[in-house]
């Protein structure tokens, strides 16, 4: 951490904590009723996720270019090979983790698209509050 500021990587790690955490949240009941009761909350959630995706791209792009930048400038080593090779094999796995990335976007927005006619019809409990 330079100049007293904030671990940028703090906020990557809270993102996949909250990852974590909606995992377990929705995990199916032991009686076997599913996790998400209602068609509603995978609406909901397909649409919080959706641009999680879309902004990976662009920090994968800026992790990319500060790692070709310090290469440029010298200020990087190597335990084994050489700062070159392992910077461009860095950078080419970000790049296509980018290309990934917006390939999930487009795929949340169709499901997404797909399940917003979607609705319930079956029993709903009086403790349901996932409607």
């Amino acid at each position: 951490m330079a100049h007293g500021k904030t671990d940028p990587v703090q906020h990557p790690r809270k993102a996949a904590e909250a990852v974590r955490a909606f995992n377990r949240a929705t995990l199916p009941a032991r009686d076997g009723r599913p996790g998400i009761a209602y068609p509603g909350t995978v609406y909901r959630a397909i649409g919080a996720f959706t641009p999680l995706a879309h902004r990976l791209p662009q920090s994968f792009d800026q992790i990319a270019l500060a790692l070709a930048d310090l290469h440029k400038a010298g200020h990087l080593t190597a335990d084994h090979g050489t700062p070159t090779q392992h910077t461009a094999a860095a950078c080419a796995a970000l790049r296509e983790a980018e290309q990934h990335a917006i390939a999930m976007t487009k795929a949340l927005e169709r499901s997404h698209s797909a399940s917003s006619p979607l609705g319930y019809c079956g029993p709903i409990g009086d403790s349901d509050d996932d409607l």
